[in-house]
């Protein structure tokens, strides 16, 4: 790794600005200087000699006002662009047009006889001297540094060859910590076959990639296609572990087809097994998101969640006015809110530390923040638990969202976005069976606000999931324990589920239940092999995989949407729109959350499932179904007519 040790450039951005004007203030005069000298072929006229420091200050003044005006000297000394350039240009074209007007437009005794070639002359000068040093630190970060300590970086590959290839090769060059030397590119476009992208090649195709590496000797691979999904990912880690190759790297920003995200060197991580399992062709218009949230005052519950946590990252990086995180666990949400502080440099960030089953408490919070837009992650999600402590399901998962909602009615809150899980649909468990009434809450509600709920299936590393406990499992040497065999689950990474959530949230409309295309259903035994095998491991030899048996509330492979449900395209490939046809009415929402209550906490476990299953006649609990109580009769099973006034 060579680290810069030493600065050639100020670092501050005072001394930026002094360094440029200084520089500007030697480039005119130099500019002046020699249009005189060229102008006169080396031997000016005794009287403009005698007049120069009068026309050096003239020239001086209103250039740098110009400059200034063009905002020249707040640019990045390290990015500057050719747009800043263009800039430059125009102000250099406005200040000699400005300097025209005085010389010739007033007839002052100081510019008599004052040729015009000068001020052609000056003109081409200034641009060239004032540029030339302002883009001087990015020349010298990717161009001349690149063969500077090079035997000492780690010769690697980077595969595509696009923008966000070009990006990162660009931010290896000027970074001052280096630790790549990027050898060439890959890319199966065959019109990019053998470019030069920064004066490197595009050496071949994925195809030739096992002889490439071969070849130059590569020690790293950076995969950087924001639109490949897992199968790719799979396939170069394999030809680059077949090669030899240990270190490979992908990308962890999400495809902004609006191309507002620029890919950075921070983005770079090792590939894990979600990019193996999880990983999607996810892409998002930021500049949508950016509408919907830009300037508002969001409020997030579960923020120190797994998936609030995201929420609560994503959210930032769209700039809203403020934002409200609302969680059950004070150390967590104090953690998350250092972190967000740390990472954005905002202050606009409040807690609360609430419990969304309290009525009063969350009114409160409504009323102290006065949130625009609401997104409900709080909830428990632990199927085998919540099959012990039905209650609670009630109380979260459908109270708490009950408040919530009725609170963003009260409050006049513009937009509601509940966080739902594939395990609404036809559920056999209880968390799902209580997500699935939340969604009967949301879609029913009849209020000026907007109402939807986004569904989708697992995320790899959520808290409470299984990747934790299989790492967990192979730290300690083993056994990985599965359920079944042919167990099944859809997945997808936390950002890129969080990232279409915020996509489908900014073109929802009220009562809109959205569906995340997770893809296909992956079995867990291949994720787990996967898992052993990225550690270096064999699967069943170094660690072993021993199967335990299904659990109460569990399916061998979870459903996206039921049967009697279909399915309508939006705009984005990734997200559908569920057809919802048995929804609630108002009345009846709060007539049913009204049972709930009367009935929490004082009522067995059977006779929730039976109250479950009259309000979602879709829920086959499991161990349960075949063994309902005689008097029990399935025709009861219709829910309340939706009110159609």
């Amino acid at each position: 790794m060579v680290k810069n040790n030493f600065h050639l450039f100020p670092k501050s951005y005072f001394m930026r600005r002094v360094t440029f004007l200084l520089f500007d203030i030697i480039a005119f005069s130099a500019s002046l200087i020699l249009a005189f000298e060229i102008r006169f072929e080396f031997n000016p006229l005794l009287n403009f000699n005698y007049n120069l420091p009068l026309f050096l200050i003239v020239f001086i003044t209103v250039k740098i006002t110009v400059f200034y005006a063009f905002r020249l000297y707040d640019i990045s000394w390290r990015f500057v662009s050719l747009q800043d350039l263009a800039n430059i240009g125009k102000a250099i074209l406005l200040s000699n047009g400005i300097l025209f007007i005085i010389i010739y437009g007033f007839n002052l005794r100081l510019f008599a006889g004052f040729p015009r070639s000068i001020l052609l002359v000056d003109l081409i000068f200034s641009f060239m001297l004032s540029s030339g040093f302002k883009i001087s630190k990015r020349m010298y970060l990717e161009v001349m540094r690149q063969r500077i300590g090079r035997s000492d970086l780690k010769r690697t590959l980077i595969i595509g060859a696009g923008t966000s290839g070009e990006q990162i090769l660009r931010d290896i060059n000027r970074s001052d910590t280096r630790k790549f030397y990027p050898i060439g590119f890959i890319d199966d476009d065959p019109l990019k076959q053998n470019l030069y992208l920064q004066g490197i090649r595009v050496l071949g195709n994925t195809k030739e990639l096992l002889e490439i590496i071969k070849r130059y000797k590569v020690d790293s691979i950076l995969i950087s296609v924001l639109t490949a999904d897992r199968k790719f990912h799979r396939k170069i880690l394999n030809i680059a572990r077949g090669a030899g190759v240990m270190d490979v790297k992908v990308i962890s920003t999400i495809n902004d087809i609006s191309d507002s995200v620029k890919v950075r060197m921070q983005d770079v991580r090792d590939i894990d097994v979600s990019d193996l399992i999880g990983r999607q062709a996810v892409a998002i218009n930021t500049k949508v998101i950016g509408n919907y949230l830009n300037n508002k005052r969001v409020l997030i519950t579960g923020a120190a969640g797994s998936i609030g946590s995201e929420i609560s990252r994503q959210v930032i990086f769209y700039e809203p006015n403020e934002i409200a995180l609302v969680d059950i666990n004070e150390s967590d949400l104090a953690d998350l809110e250092l972190q967000l502080k740390s990472m954005f440099k905002i202050s606009e960030v409040k807690m609360f530390l609430c419990d969304i089953s309290d009525k009063s408490k969350v009114d409160k919070m409504f009323e102290a923040f006065k949130p625009d837009v609401v997104f409900h992650a709080a909830a428990y999600k632990h199927v085998p638990v919540m099959e012990k402590f039905p209650e609670e399901a009630v109380r979260v998962n459908i109270i708490g969202t009950h408040n919530l909602a009725t609170a963003v009615d009260r409050f006049n809150v513009g937009n509601f976005v509940l966080i739902s899980t594939d395990k609404a649909v036809n559920p056999t468990s209880i968390m799902g069976v209580s997500k699935r009434i939340a969604e009967q809450i949301v879609t029913g509600m009849a209020s000026p606000s907007t109402f939807v709920a986004v569904r989708f299936g697992n995320v790899i590393g959520s808290r409470g999931s299984a990747l934790p406990i299989f790492l967990n499992q192979l730290k300690n040497g083993g056994p990985i324990t599965i359920t079944h065999p042919e167990m099944k689950r859809y997945f997808m990474t936390i950002p890129e589920a969080v990232a279409l959530v915020l996509q489908a949230a900014a073109t929802g409309k009220n009562g809109d239940v959205f569906i995340l295309d997770m893809g296909e259903p992956i079995k867990i035994v291949d994720l787990v092999e996967d898992l052993i095998t990225l550690h270096n491991l064999i699967p069943n030899k170094d660690i072993k995989i021993e199967y335990t048996g299904m659990r109460e509330g569990e399916k061998l492979v979870e459903e996206v949407l039921t049967a009697e449900e279909g399915v309508i395209p939006t705009s984005h490939e990734k997200i559908f729109k569920a057809k919802m046809i048995s929804q609630h009415n108002q009345e009846s929402i709060d007539s049913m959350v009204d049972e709930f209550r009367s009935l929490n906490g004082h009522t067995a476990k059977e006779d929730w499932k039976v109250l479950f299953r009259y309000y979602v006649p879709t829920y086959q609990p499991s161990f349960y179904k075949n063994n309902l109580p005689e008097e029990f009769d399935d025709s009861v099973f219709i829910l309340p007519p939706k009110n159609k006034n």
